[in-house]
């Protein structure tokens, strides 16, 4: 035991040494200042609405801090996110503060380009909307389909009024039934990828294939 405590007390003396040698090594660098262009975020964005538009990808951020910082830094390092929790439908001018950049310790935010961004808000809403199977390829020869159902019959969405508003139907993915010669069910996914959904119920339907000899 009196072993043990003595090896971790040479690693805890050495790791104190090692922090101690970094601190006075970067107290002895002389500052510097650098912009990078940093991705910009979002948080609580309210939770029936939806940004759909307006708000720039990139600001710069310059931050001052180390010359040793400063040289190993990368934009990943940094995160520059705005709060929309005061936000409303329509288009808002939100302000970015320097407090809203994330920055490792030791440096400083300086200034933030632009001062404020727009933000575009929509209210989300919801829609059933029926599900129509898509069917590819043909029966064996003799055969034929004589029906196709899918369930669930219909799935909830959810979207923006100019998103979802004039949508009538979703399709499912292809459900190919080349060389079948007799009834079967099929699992298949829902066919978004055109859609504007933010979200829906299910991402898979059955969809039951019907087939009878030609008459």
């Amino acid at each position: 035991m009196k072993s043990v405590l003595l090896s971790n007390l040479r690693l805890k003396l050495l790791a104190v040494a090692f922090a101690t040698t970094l601190w006075f090594f970067v107290a002895g660098q002389s500052s510097t200042e650098v912009a990078l262009f940093v991705p910009l975020g979002f948080k609580e964005i309210p939770s029936e609405m939806a940004v759909t538009g307006g708000p720039i990808e990139e600001i710069e951020v310059r931050v001052m801090g180390p010359r040793f910082f400063i040289n190993n830094l990368t934009p990943s390092q940094l995160m520059a996110e705005v709060d929309l929790s005061a936000a409303t439908e329509g288009m808002n001018i939100i302000k970015v503060n320097n407090d809203d950049i994330v920055a490792p310790i030791g440096l400083t935010v300086l200034r933030v380009r632009p001062a404020s961004v727009e933000v575009r808000l929509e209210r989300l809403v919801k829609a059933e909307l029926p599900v129509r199977p898509v069917i590819t390829g043909r029966p064996a020869a003799g055969f034929v389909i004589a029906d196709a159902t899918v369930y669930p019959k219909t799935v909830r969405v959810t979207g923006t009024r100019k998103g979802i508003g004039g949508v009538a139907f979703v399709r499912t993915r292809r459900v190919d039934v080349s060389g079948i010669d007799s009834s079967g069910n099929f699992t298949v996914e829902l066919d978004t990828d055109d859609a504007e959904y933010r979200s829906i119920d299910v991402d898979k339907v059955r969809v039951n294939i019907t087939v009878r000899k030609e008459r």
